[in-house]
């Protein structure tokens, strides 16, 4: 599929390494797409262009496929045997392909930052498939007798920082096929326990209705996360009972409302620190910690270091 793609935008490979940086032609636009591919069941593209012309980019998949891809800015575009998909900037989407054409639609003048992975439908099962040789997860019960299908959701932060350091990774010379793929295979976790193993968008039993009260609640708190509402006041807001959110939330999420929060506190605050901005008092208040020490506390318990420690490794 990502051959096909790159011939559309008039990319070419020059080289048969695992990765390469392909630049769009001036007469195209600008910017560039980076192919890679960190092991051979597994193909990654990171785009970052802009075009100078409104422009379709087709291709075919040979084989049936499943794809996890992140809008990072721009919208994504996917028209399928007639039926249109959308994905926003900021959002993330979990498709699944059997052979056939498709196309992307790429708006002249907008930025394009995009991450996709790629793989074949054997390597997807192997990674569904359970300790003792169970696959709950199948692709074929998942498509059904569709041409496509496809989950989307919001990119969350414990995502962002995966990214982050995913495009860092890739754009380090003499990087490790080993410190990519670590974190590429982390990516496919979250991206896979979020759509399809934690009962979220593919098999919650919530009404539509219900569902988007949920993700209103959840986008409150991480705008308000510095001083969130209280769970009554929470539930007043999305126009539920204070029951029915705390139990819809669990449904959805897998966590408590606050629990939740306590992760998306400390998943910013790991990405904050990452970008070595900020000191470790200024994170704290940032996420929402009015007490630094109670903050270092929690973000040792989570991933087992002092803040502090954290930012002198880095």
């Amino acid at each position: 599929m990502f051959n096909r793609f790159f011939d559309d935008l008039e990319v070419h490979r020059q080289s048969d390494q695992r990765t390469e940086r392909m630049r769009l032609p001036s007469r195209i636009g600008e910017g560039a797409v980076h192919r890679l591919a960190p092991r051979g069941d597994l193909g990654v593209a990171m785009a970052d262009f802009t075009l100078h012309q409104d422009r379709q980019v087709n291709f075919r998949t040979e084989a049936p496929m499943v794809e996890l891809s992140y809008c990072l800015q721009g919208a994504r575009i996917v028209l399928v045997s007639g039926e249109h998909f959308e994905a926003p900037a900021g959002s993330y989407m979990l498709q699944f392909a059997h052979p056939g054409e498709a196309s992307l639609h790429f708006t002249r003048g907008q930025a394009i930052q995009a991450l996709s992975v790629g793989m074949p439908v054997t390597a997807f099962h192997h990674f569904m498939e359970e300790a003792g040789g169970a696959r709950p997860i199948d692709f074929h019960r998942v498509i059904g007798g569709k041409p496509f299908r496809m989950f989307h959701e919001r990119i969350d932060p414990a995502a962002s920082v995966l990214l982050t350091q995913l495009m860092q990774a890739a754009a380090q010379q003499g990087a490790r096929n080993l410190e990519t793929e670590c974190r590429l295979l982390e990516l496919l976790s979250l991206g896979f326990r979020t759509l399809l193993l934690d009962g979220t968008s593919a098999s919650t039993k919530l009404s539509r209705t219900d569902r988007a009260r949920i993700e209103q609640a959840r986008d409150i708190l991480l705008q308000r996360m510095t001083e969130p509402p209280s769970l009554l006041e929470l539930a007043r807001m999305v126009g539920l009972n204070d029951h029915k959110l705390k139990v819809s939330f669990k449904e959805v999420y897998g966590s408590t409302v606050f629990g939740y929060l306590r992760e998306q506190r400390l998943t910013r605050a790991y990405r904050l620190l990452l970008e070595g901005a900020a000191s470790v008092i200024d994170v704290s208040y940032a996420v929402g910690y009015s007490n630094p020490s109670y903050f270092a506390e929690a973000f040792r318990d989570k991933y087992g270091v002092n803040p502090g420690q954290f930012i002198r490794r880095m």
